[in-house]
């Protein structure tokens, strides 16, 4: 496709994105987001968005982008604090809980990529060595002298607390009253609490 008229590289790119971000806040349904609409919004023609996204996933795709470069930023500081502290368990802890207040933050890209990793069948392709692998990998190094797992129990550990941070971190008012029993803050609490001694539990089960 020959570059339109009014493309404008990344000012161009920036502006679709923050309005399919827009329609998205606005709808909350993937699905239904309008490549035509974006397009309106962000005051460009259809053949330019079609010019920097070849399709809606790839535009979805695009609205994360910013979600795991913080992600990836607070991955890559976790590890670099790890290796600069003795307090193994507590640290473990300590991460786990900065990891779901982290997902607590970032519900609404939460919930876009649970979305759209249904939608494709698999996490990203273009996602899944640095997040599947590099900082996964890296996490299982640093926890080995804390754990009583082996490596790859450590790896899939990593990633079942990841999970099991953002179903929670998901959960309406009333869902979280049902689960925990109590109410609002008090129920987040407790909520956190148990994603933090679940942690603990997947990497040392002799803790009970």
């Amino acid at each position: 496709m020959s570059r339109p008229k009014d493309a404008d590289s990344s000012k161009t790119v920036d502006s679709l994105i923050e309005a399919a971000l827009e329609i998205l806040a606005e709808s909350g349904d993937p699905n239904g987001l309008s490549m035509r609409a974006v397009a309106d919004r962000a005051g460009i023609s259809k053949s330019t968005i079609g010019y920097y996204f070849g399709s809606k996933d790839e535009l979805l795709e695009a609205c994360l982008d910013g979600y795991y470069a913080r992600l990836a930023a607070l991955g890559g500081r976790l590890l670099r604090e790890a290796g600069e502290t003795d307090a193994g368990l507590e640290f473990i802890e300590a991460g786990v809980l900065e990891l779901y207040r982290f997902v607590r933050r970032e519900r609404a890209s939460i919930a876009l990529r649970l979305s759209t990793n249904t939608l494709r069948g698999e996490l990203h392709p273009r996602r899944q060595v640095e997040f599947l692998g590099h900082l996964v990998h890296h996490a299982a190094e640093w926890l080995a002298p804390h754990v009583e797992v082996d490596a790859f129990d450590v790896r899939l550990s990593v990633q079942a607390v990841a999970s099991i941070a953002a179903r929670f971190a998901l959960m309406t008012d009333d869902e979280v009253e049902v689960m925990a029993g109590v109410a609002g803050d008090e129920g987040r609490k407790a909520i956190e609490g148990f994603v933090v001694r679940a942690a603990r539990r997947l990497v040392r089960p002799s803790d009970g």
